[in-house]
């Protein structure tokens, strides 16, 4: 199993993303995260959370992923959101692979990809204002016309690590079982956003080198221009 991580400032001023890789014995442990630039400690909040999951995963993770993920962060939501009340947050999307079998969790907007045989996957769901439209019209709380009305917000977080509650959370409770040549993206909205999914897919599957690849990534970033968001992820090649 091979990785890398990369981390670009963009056009912004400051660096509110951050990620860790901790290799095991029989896999590796993930976690990319984005804070939330409209609050006053995001870049914090994010380095904090990234901290505290690394240090769980270190000193206390023993067995039960999905129990031992969903408890470190329900506790690093509170810490974070003790520390910096509500001028705070981060999203975060952790990955842990032991032998052939995935298991994640997801708070925000970051995702996970997988790509397998050419084709990229989105397993995450973006936890913003559209997903809770989207609910609402599919149980006719809303209609038409205030969906449409209300999709200027749509990329409001509906949830995020440092809220003191976290209103949504997604774990799997059972792993995806992973083939030889799967290839795992954790990432910020600064890489998935400026580029088509399928420029992604692309250049995710034009060599075999993760640094090469990741490298190639950061440069097709760039050459959008423009006003460009932290870019933050991690590639793992299975």
């Amino acid at each position: 199993m091979k990785y890398a991580v990369r981390s670009f400032i963009g056009t912004r001023n400051i660096q509110e993303d951050c990620a860790d890789c901790i290799p095991t014995e029989n896999g590796i442990f993930a976690i990319v995260c984005d804070g939330i630039g409209s609050r006053a400690n995001g870049g914090e909040s994010s380095r904090m959370a990234v901290r505290l999951f690394s240090e769980k995963f270190r000193n206390e993770f023993s067995d039960n992923f999905p129990q031992f993920i969903t408890r470190a962060a329900e506790y690093i939501d509170d810490e974070v959101f003790k520390t910096y009340g509500d001028r705070c947050g981060t999203t975060a999307v952790v990955a842990y692979i032991e032998n052939n079998l995935l298991y994640w969790l997801s708070v925000g907007d970051s995702r996970m990809y997988i790509i397998r045989n050419g084709q990229m996957k989105q397993i995450t769901t973006d936890h913003n204002y559209r997903y809770i439209l989207d609910l609402r019209l599919k149980k006719n709380l809303i209609d038409e016309k205030t969906y449409n009305k209300e999709l200027k917000n749509s990329e409001l977080l509906a949830s995020f690590i440092g809220m003191g509650c976290i209103d949504i959370v997604d774990v799997s409770l059972k792993p995806i079982f992973l083939k030889n040549g799967d290839i795992i993206i954790l990432t910020t909205d600064g890489l998935y956003k400026p580029l088509a999914e399928r420029k992604l897919c692309d250049i995710i599957v034009s060599g075999d080198d993760p640094d090469k690849i990741a490298d190639d990534l950061i440069s097709a970033v760039k050459e959008c221009g423009g006003s460009l968001d932290n870019t933050t992820f991690t590639l793992i090649f299975f």
